[in-house]
Parts: C-alpha cells; sequence; structure tokens
C-alpha cells in the first residue's frame, strides 16, 4: 500500500489532509481550505491580504472553503459550462475565500516534486478553485504537487475608487492579484513540507485564469519564483490595462449604477451588505469602454502592475520563464471584436463577406482568399471557426503563442515557448443534438473550456453525466496530461511515447490535438496572411525577423 503524506508543518500552524477515497489514487492526499491569509473581510475588505492567524494544534483540512462572493447567473451557470462542470451544483459563497488546497502523493517532505499553481477562471469574475474539471489528482499521480487557490473576485478583489486611494497612496485596486502574490509566498514559504520544491514552481490557469497568470509572471512581486506558465485561452501577452484614473471613474458610474452616492464614505463601503455590490447592471456591450460594468480589471498602480506595456513587463519578469500556451477551435468566432461561444450558421457568401470585413481588400485580394480559404455552405461555419482560432480574431489566437515563442528567440530570451490547437469535439447524446440548444455540437464545436477535462485527464465515466466519453477521449487526456506534467517538470513537454511536440521557435511549431493528434512546423500562406493582419492591427508587436 502506498503511504500518504502524514500531518504537515506550516508557517501558521500543523495541517492533516485526507487520502483520496478513490482506488486509482491510493496514495494521493488531498488538503483542504488551508488558509493563506486572513479573511478579507470588515476592515480589510479591499485591502491588500494580510497573514493569517496561527493556530494551535492540528487544522483537519477535510472540507472545501466557501468560494469567492459572485453573481451565480453571471456565467457559472450557463450552458454547456452548467451541465459541464457544476452539474452537482455550487458551493457557498462568502467573501471569507482567502483558501487553498493542495493535492500531493508525497510521502514526506523533501522530496521537491514540480509544483503546479492553478488560478481559475471565470473572468475576474466567476468561478472557484475547486471545480471537479481540475481535479488534480492524476497531475499528483505523475508526480506534480498541485495547488488551485481561491482569491478575491469581481468587485471585491478588483475595486478601485477615489475613497480607497486616498486611504491607500493615491492608488487602490488589484487586491485579487495582490492575493495571488500573496498565495505564491506561502508556496515557495511551505510547499516543501508537502513534498513539492519552491524552485520549479509552474503557474497556470485558463481563460480568467491566463489574466491572473499573465499579471503573475509580469509582477516584480513574483521575484523570479515563476519557473514556468501555462495559458490555456488566452496568451495574455499583450494585455491592455485601465488606469487608475479611469478605473476610479468607471467606479462612479457603477455606484450610481447600483444605488449608491458616488461620493459615499470608505466606512460606510465597508459596512455594506455583500449583496449590495451585486444588484442587475444595464446590458452593455462589452468592447465598450464606458459602458457600466461592475469592478473586474487589474489597473496599472505603478506597483504590482508596474506599467501599462504588458509586453515590456514579461520582458522584464518573466523572460526565462518557460510557456505553453494555446486555444480551442471553436471558442471565438472570425471578427475584429472579442466573441466567445458559438456563432450563427453562415453561407459561403457571408463567410467571404465577414472575411473581406475582417481583413480590408487589400490583404483580402494579396492573398488570394477565396482560393487560399475555399469553403461551401456545408464548410463555411466550421472553416471560419478554425480560422478564428488559428488567429483572425480578436479573442483567442493560436498564431499568437507561435509567434510569442518566436519573438521571444529573435529577442534572445532563454524562456522556451510551446504552442496548442485543441480541436476534439466533445460527444454527445442524440438528445442534446436539438438545433438551437446550447449543446448542439456544431454550435459549439472544441469550446470555451473543453480541454480541462483533458488537460488534468479528470474526465472519468459518468463524470459529467452529459458526456458519453468516447476511447478517444480517455486516450487523449492521459497524452495531454503527460504532457503537461511534463512541462512542469522540466519546461519540455515531450516525453517517451508522445508524439514529438516542435517549440514554437523561428519555425513557430505548433500541435492540434484532436481526433487524431498531428503535428506542424513551418509557416504556410495562411500563417503569413495571419500574420501581417495581427501586425498591422497592432494586436502582436513587432520583431524584426518573427
Amino acid at each position: 500500500m502506498a503511504k500518504t503524506i502524514g500531518i504537515v508543518e506550516t508557517k501558521f500552524g500543523r495541517v492533516s489532509g485526507v487520502p483520496s477515497d478513490r482506488p486509482e489514487y491510493e496514495g494521493i492526499t488531498c488538503f483542504k481550505g488551508i488558509p493563506y491569509a486572513a479573511p478579507p473581510v470588515g476592515e480589510l475588505r479591499w485591502k491588500p491580504p494580510v497573514d493569517p492567524a496561527p493556530w494551535e494544534g492540528v487544522r483537519v483540512c477535510n472540507t472545501y472553503a466557501p468560494m469567492a462572493y459572485q453573481i451565480m447567473g453571471s456565467g457559472i451557470g450557463f450552458e454547456p459550462w452548467g451541465t459541464d462542470f457544476y452539474y452537482m451544483g455550487h458551493p457557498k459563497a462568502s467573501e471569507d475565500c482567502l483558501y487553498l488546497n493542495v493535492v500531493t502523493g508525497a510521502s514526506g517532505s523533501g522530496e521537491k516534486r514540480p509544483v503546479y499553481m492553478w488560478f481559475h477562471g471565470g473572468g475576474l469574475n466567476t468561478g472557484y478553485s475547486y471545480e471537479i474539471e481540475f481535479d488534480g489528482s492524476e497531475l499528483a499521480k505523475r508526480g506534480v504537487v498541485v495547488v488551485t487557490v481561491g482569491q478575491r473576485l469581481n468587485v471585491f478583489g478588483y475595486l478601485c475608487c477615489r475613497q480607497l486611494s486616498e486611504e491607500q497612496g493615491g492608488k487602490s485596486g488589484n487586491y485579487g492579484l495582490m492575493d495571488e502574490v500573496k498565495a505564491l509566498d506561502w508556496v515557495y514559504e511551505n510547499i516543501a513540507a508537502f513534498g513539492g520544491d519552491p524552485e520549479n514552481i509552474t503557474i497556470g490557469g485558463q481563460s480568467g485564469g491566463t489574466a491572473k497568470t499573465g499579471a503573475l509572471a509580469a509582477c516584480p512581486y513574483q521575484k523570479g519564483r515563476v519557473k514556468r506558465v501555462i495559458n490555456q485561452s488566452a496568451l495574455n501577452w499583450k494585455t491592455q490595462y485601465p488606469t487608475v484614473e479611469e478605473a476610479e471613474a468607471q467606479a462612479a458610474r457603477y455606484f450610481e449604477a447600483i444605488g449608491l452616492d458616488p461620493a459615499i464614505s470608505l466606512a460606510e463601503l465597508r459596512s455594506l451588505d455583500a449583496s449590495v455590490f451585486h444588484k442587475p447592471l444595464p446590458q452593455a456591450d462589452f468592447m465598450d469602454p464606458k459602458a457600466v460594468r461592475m469592478p473586474g480589471s487589474m489597473v496599472v498602480d505603478g506597483d504590482f502592475v508596474e506599467s501599462g506595456d504588458h509586453v515590456a513587463m514579461l520582458e522584464k519578469y518573466a523572460s526565462v520563464c518557460d510557456y505553453l500556451s494555446g486555444v480551442n477551435n471553436g471558442e471565438s468566432r472570425m471578427s475584429k471584436g472579442f466573441f466567445l461561444g458559438g456563432s450563427e450558421e453562415i453561407t459561403k457568401e457571408r463567410f467571404y463577406e465577414m472575411a473581406k470585413a475582417l481583413l480590408g481588400e487589400e490583404l483580402y485580394r494579396k492573398y488570394d482568399f477565396e482560393n487560399l480559404c475555399p469553403v461551401t455552405d456545408q464548410t463555411a461555419n466550421r472553416v471560419s471557426r478554425y480560422l478564428a482560432a488559428r488567429g483572425l480574431s480578436g479573442g483567442f489566437s493560436g498564431f499568437s503563442s507561435r509567434y510569442f515563442g518566436a519573438y521571444r528567440k529573435e529577442k534572445g530570451d532563454s524562456g522556451r515557448a510551446y504552442a496548442y490547437l485543441f480541436s476534439r469535439i466533445p460527444p454527445t447524446r442524440p438528445e442534446d443534438e436539438l438545433p438551437g440548444t446550447r449543446r448542439q455540437k456544431e454550435y459549439l464545436l472544441s469550446w470555451h473550456s473543453a480541454e480541462l477535462w483533458y488537460t488534468f485527464a479528470s474526465l472519468r465515466t459518468d463524470v459529467p453525466p452529459a458526456r458519453p466519453w468516447e476511447a478517444r477521449d480517455f486516450e487523449l487526456a492521459k497524452e495531454m496530461c503527460d504532457y503537461w506534467a511534463n512541462f512542469m517538470k522540466t519546461g519540455d513537454p515531450n516525453g517517451e511515447g508522445l508524439p514529438p511536440w516542435p517549440e514554437a521557435d523561428a519555425a513557430m511549431g505548433w500541435i492540434d490535438f484532436g481526433d487524431e493528434t498531428v503535428v506542424h512546423e513551418g509557416k504556410d500562406a495562411l500563417d503569413a496572411l495571419i500574420g501581417e493582419y495581427l501586425l498591422q492591427n497592432g494586436v502582436l508587436p513587432q520583431a524584426e525577423k518573427a
């Protein structure tokens, strides 16, 4: 029988975990709800996180903590996520949310296993750290110590307003990012006791989680402790953040929209019930910078977000970090604006209209687009979504991940980069294939977040009940989880028995995880078109040879 780790001594007190109740994970221990900071409530609402109070005796970590306070209908209940990830219901929500979870296969301290800090998606507004799709057991089985982190979200994590700025030296906001740094401090100081190596930390996230990893990698307070980064569905390289002044103006509009006086005192703000801040807001265009919305963005405070030039900040603080990043074939559509989810069925004629509007007449003709990308009425929708995933989109671009590697090589950075496209369409049952439903295959394709079941190899028979998994799904999950674990260990995803995954260097290699795993190396005519389009539109920074 494999030995599980026993009582662990942390900086703030001793903890014990619980062994997995599944026989395939014998020797795996999960520590649920370890506090890494004091509850950010009362006078600590909208303040930097502080150490938790030390405790006597052994804290039994057998129960997950509440998730961060959030609006339940603002993403966490939508389809297909509702029946894929949240079919068992939602946990209690609370402002008292600064806890993390550790999954380890170590039997004692000092084993120096690679560490994976995972930041969940949901924008910076929703989600929680122990969702079923990122169960860390399979990675732990492969020798990784997995840490999933809860942090403040939405208005409680990112409110930047005049009252707070006056209290906090002329700046405010970024409390959720401060929580990330605090969690990184905790991991660096404590993870060796769980069998982890504090000198081998990979940070990873998906969707909104990449906003967190992107900011953390570029943050001076990570102090070179981040060795690797995994970004799934958004590279978050050329990220744009508002200034403190812009965020303060947004906050004033937000206060008015929820019925508060923009000049309300800070004491009153801290005394209000959390529900006051989650009142419905007017529908807004996602791309409109002046729209009224709940605070949910980091800001350039000159401290935790040192500069608005995110490319330069990553160069300054993360040029040695290895990167693994990619997108899903189906999560965006061919358009300039950001778009998430399925798109309407389109005809051949509409496909070329959209392409011409996106590219402009000059690029459209220069690359003879109609011959480069031939479609029929039957194939137009799929090809459109594929082109979006490759890079013709205002959202998630696979080309960006490849270009990122080439750009860094040109700059002389030591960090390696690996790029992927996830194109496997999760199987559905016939009753879910009704026209117009969110679960329709041709509507969703490889939908946003679908790859999480595979990168964590967390899928299993009847988990989730909505998915009739096939042999290829289990095979692909094992393969992808192996790649991810290898990357966390060495910075290179390749390993025995796996198709060779080329580096995204000058040759801009990438891998496609679909019904088959297909390796690509070199640039083609479509890459030339996409690269020119993205550079012309300022989506990518210019490099001499990339």
